[in-house]
């Protein structure tokens, strides 16, 4: 297939600092230092003194070069991930599907759910791409519609959808749609439920049920809780029907 010269192969990589910058030497250096005073007063030998940090510090190096090796590249013949030890390339016609997966117990700094990029070969494996999520990508939507583009393009007319793998990525939808859906039920339910509770506190601090029976304030106190818990299964099972919306591709034809 000829590849237009204009096409773009994007590249996903570790962003600076990602180790903590400054932060994290700063903080290994001062726990070196305090560690070194204390084995210094127990009468540590000066080869263990100087064999510490500098163990240390190789084993920080590593980790940097090693982050610095974990990248998501693109280019004419497919989706390539290099790992610290290796890489793993995908041809195009391989790829069967490159999804958004959300992990709804996970939240990023913004806020919002923490949502990373897999792509499914022809096998049925998934396969995470390597900085390709939400926290490295601010347009992460958009990249990856760029990159669904870039897929149906250069994969090939010959190329088919398997039904075992469309059934594996399928599986995988109503999963993530169910995971969503409990955590919602949860949030929200015991949000209802707490801000019931503190509402339900205020009189009885005060003094307004002094001359209520005994028996009725827990009552009251297991009737929000139960309140709680309706909202949100109901919530959560909405959330869980409604789902993100899966991507449309376009395949030329099916295999049978």
């Amino acid at each position: 297939m000829t590849i237009d010269e204009d096409v773009h192969f994007p590249e996903y990589r570790a962003p600076a600092g990602c180790l903590g910058g400054l932060a994290l030497p700063s903080v290994g250096l001062t726990g070196i230092l305090a560690g070194l005073a204390q084995i210094s007063r127990n009468g540590a030998p000066l080869w263990l003194l100087l064999a510490l940090p500098a163990f240390l510090i190789l084993v920080f190096l590593l980790l940097r070069i090693a982050s610095g090796r974990v990248a998501t590249f693109t280019g004419p013949d497919g989706i390539t991930l290099r790992r610290p030890f290796g890489e793993r390339g995908t041809a195009w016609p391989d790829i069967q599907a490159i999804e958004i997966h959300s992990n709804p117990s996970a939240v990023a700094d913004s806020g919002m759910i923490a949502e990373f990029v897999v792509l499914y070969d022809r096998d049925g494996r998934r396969l995470l791409l390597p900085h390709l999520n939400s926290k490295t990508v601010f347009g992460l939507h958009e990249d990856v519609a760029r990159l669904r583009e870039l897929w149906e393009h250069l994969r090939g007319e010959d190329s088919v959808a398997l039904p075992e793998v469309a059934e594996k990525i399928a599986r995988t939808r109503r999963g993530m749609r169910r995971q969503r859906g409990l955590v919602v039920g949860v949030a929200v339910g015991g949000g209802v439920a707490m801000v019931g509770l503190v509402l339900f506190l205020v009189p009885v601090l005060t003094g307004a049920l002094d001359g209520v029976g005994v028996d009725a304030p827990p009552l009251v106190a297991v009737g929000f809780v139960a309140v709680g818990g309706a909202v949100g299964a109901v919530l959560g099972q909405r959330s869980a029907r409604r789902g993100p919306a899966a991507p449309r591709t376009r395949w030329t034809r099916l295999h049978r």
